[in-house]
């Protein structure tokens, strides 16, 4: 149960968040803002709820949730600070109402989360005012994580983490891809994830280790075997992020070589991890190192940022040039995979410190550790 000086933080903080959309709001002119993601929606608001449930509006003056009389409680219940609007007409008729009484000519939407329907309706009923783009405005802002926001991404990366130990103590010859993700779902679940950070998870054994985003299906393992686990979970809304192999019997020579140039890279790219750094330029570091070893090593990108999604601002590639700043939580997860051979990717959850970086992931990753 969350206590008075709990709400009291909260609310502050939620406060502090709308401030830095109406800065945002005045650097392009903008009257309003329209929220229509829901994770956008609860990043200002700390109201769960479906993506049918409703809109957030952020003016210069005034906060606004319009919604319908299925949510009316439960908001009340879930925020403070905003006034609720309810609706029976749907979004455009409710927006024009408010738009003009409030005289906002200039409103922003989120132009990456709103789809065509709802944009043809709100601008059929809003044609006094220009809608304007305003994508990732949010995302933005949300990049740069709180004291409260790293403590949650914590928890959840400390989960995962445990469920790796649990596993190796789990996979054995014979067992299912499909069974090995179900028994680590039941354990993270079991130690307080409220859910899994995506579906499906990887489990891949074997062959199917090549393939970067896999899944986990009826493979059995068998003996030399790789298993490529990439995984999170969630933790009052805050997801994690974790890749990491697991040996079945001795590596061959050249599973061990494959998996220690990974994870040389991956130590490479950590090492360039501070404020300030572009994020293209430890992208193209790691890649260089790589393509001197072997030309299957990973397309993706090196990492993303992790946050109330799995994959958020900032990303690690190299053809982003946006900086690094202290504060944000991103991956970096360098992979090689070698069709009908296999694949390695290893993966940690990193805070990006003013110095450097602080590991956030607590798995174990040296080859001695993760050979069962």
């Amino acid at each position: 149960m969350i206590d008075s000086n709990q709400k009291n933080g909260q609310a502050s903080l939620l406060r502090q968040r709308v401030s830095e959309v109406r800065a945002r709001l005045k650097e392009r002119s903008l009257d309003a803002l329209l929220i229509s993601s829901v994770i956008n929606r609860f990043y200002l608001t700390a109201w769960q709820g479906d993506a049918e449930s409703g809109f957030v509006l952020v003016t210069n003056e005034k906060n606004f949730i319009i919604t319908d009389s299925r949510y009316i409680e439960h908001v009340f219940k879930e925020t403070a600070g905003f006034e609720v609007v309810e609706t029976s007409e749907g979004i455009g008729p409710t927006l024009a109402d408010l738009l003009g009484k409030s005289r906002l000519k200039r409103v922003g939407y989120e132009s990456h989360d709103l789809n065509v329907f709802s944009y043809q309706r709100i601008k059929k009923f809003t044609k006094g005012t220009k809608l304007v783009p305003a994508a990732h405005l949010i995302e933005e802002i949300r990049a740069v994580k709180s004291d409260d926001e790293v403590s949650k991404l914590k928890k959840a990366t400390d989960i995962a983490a445990k469920a790796f130990n649990h596993i190796l103590n789990v996979i054995k010859l014979g067992v299912t891809e499909a069974e090995i993700a179900w028994e680590m779902e039941k354990y993270m679940r079991g130690a307080g994830a409220e859910k899994m950070a995506w579906e499906p998870f990887i489990v891949a054994a074997g062959l199917n280790s090549s393939m970067p985003h896999y899944g986990a299906g009826d493979t059995k393992v068998k003996k030399g075997d790789m298993v490529q686990l990439d995984y999170g979970c969630s933790w009052q809304g805050y997801k994690c992020d974790i890749s990491r192999v697991a040996f079945v019997g001795k590596p061959s020579e050249e599973q061990a070589r494959i998996y220690n140039l990974v994870l040389e890279a991956q130590n490479l790219g950590l090492a360039l991890v501070k404020n300030g750094k572009s994020g293209a330029v430890i992208d193209l570091a790691v890649r260089k190192f790589l393509e001197k070893q072997t030309s299957h090593f990973y397309r993706h990108s090196l990492g993303h940022g992790v946050g109330l999604e799995v994959h958020e601002l900032p990303y690690i590639n190299a053809r982003r040039k946006s900086r690094l700043e202290a504060g944000n939580v991103i991956t970096i997860e360098p992979g090689i995979y070698i069709p009908h051979w296999g694949g390695v990717r290893i993966e940690d959850t990193v805070l990006v410190t003013k110095d450097g970086y602080q590991t956030l992931t607590k798995a174990p990753k040296q080859i001695k550790e993760v050979t069962i």
